[in-house]
């Protein structure tokens, strides 16, 4: 095994004959080897599990690993108390035996880089005594790592290639549209579908490149598809020419957003699945916020148009209000830049 710098221990500065000492206690007491919680804390992890406090009068001040020489056992007063302490160097661990200090390397998941990563690590007991990771090469094992991390993962599945919207589509289509025969596509073709996308990938970097969706769908006879792609479209062009997203979330309505204005001359709102599915509208304000959500357009312009156009005028006097939305004809959707 390879000798470990510790910059923390004390022993450095001891002479021969107390160092023998406190190595044969480590040689007849190795399961009270403690590490300190963090660096200068009097809070100490045992390798054998459990914890304790190292009590205000311990000379052992800086070193990371101790030797609890005396523990005062306290139930329920607080906790147990290592009254006398010995620092360890980390090498003296590796030099107790074979089986003292064990060594490890395998694949896991980072969550806060988001991806796989080779984990080496060399440990006594509880305690680790050095831990190096890289990211891990692409790998059949590393794929199964990813697709475990995403597995039932709702924010991670709802922003990868449109699954989540794809499943809601189906589901919708299962209810509205029995006549189709749509398969029941649960959690299980999901999962099959990312650990599909995962093969060959390590990270959510390259998920979010991949076509989830798509993986889900090939499982479907092309008559199927363009149901979906015809009856559930992902978007719908109102009749000024604005094209909209049409959102699709677990537990709510089928919905689009677009500025008040561009419904003016229609009423009656986009619908799905053969007509029978009435998407909710999200009205906006120039603001981009809405003043109101509805799936009745002609009674919006009836009932409530009236009073809203009011406060729109006010606040938004530049903006074009004309007195009889349903009628009024929609401003053309502006053409979008050149990308430069």
């Amino acid at each position: 095994m390879r000798q470990l710098k510790d910059h923390r221990s004390e022993p450095d500065s001891l002479d021969e004959e107390e160092r023998l000492l406190r190595r044969a206690l480590l040689s007849g007491f190795p399961d009270r080897v403690a590490r300190r919680a963090r660096p200068g804390s009097a809070d100490v992890a045992f390798a054998r599990g459990g914890g304790a406090r190292l009590s205000p009068d311990s000379v052992v001040h800086d070193a990371e690993l101790l030797l609890a020489v005396d523990v005062e056992e306290r139930p329920g007063k607080g906790g147990n108390v290592v009254r006398l302490a010995s620092a360890v160097d980390v090498n003296w661990l590796l030099e107790l035996g074979t089986d003292a200090v064990s060594e490890s390397d395998e694949l896991a998941w980072n969550d806060h880089a988001e991806r796989v990563e080779r984990v080496e690590r060399m440990s006594f007991g509880n305690i680790v005594l050095d831990e190096s990771r890289t990211a891990a090469r692409p790998s059949p094992e590393a794929s199964r790592v990813l697709a475990r991390a995403v597995s039932g993962s709702t924010s991670i599945l709802a922003t990868e290639g449109g699954l989540t919207s794809l499943l809601c589509r189906i589901e919708i289509a299962r209810r509205e549209l029995p006549e189709a025969g749509l398969p029941e596509l649960g959690p299980d073709a999901a999962g099959a579908a990312v650990e599909r996308a995962c093969q060959g990938a390590t990270s959510l970097a390259e998920l979010r490149e991949r076509p989830i969706a798509e993986l889900l769908l090939d499982g479907l006879p092309p008559e199927q598809r363009r149901l979906l792609e015809a009856e559930l479209p992902v978007r719908i062009k109102l009749r000024g020419g604005r094209s909209l997203e049409v959102h699709y979330e677990p537990g709510r309505p089928p919905w689009i957003e677009s500025r008040l204005q561009d419904f003016f001359g229609s009423d009656l709102g986009p619908s799905i699945c053969r007509g029978r599915v009435p998407l909710t509208l999200h009205l906006l304000a120039p603001n981009q916020r809405a003043v109101q959500v509805t799936t009745d357009l002609a009674g919006f312009w009836q009932r409530h148009y009236p009073q809203i156009r009011k406060e729109l005028m006010r606040r938004y006097p530049r903006h074009g209000w004309p007195e009889d939305g349903q009628s009024a004809t929609p401003p053309e959707p502006k053409p979008r830049r050149p990308l430069k």
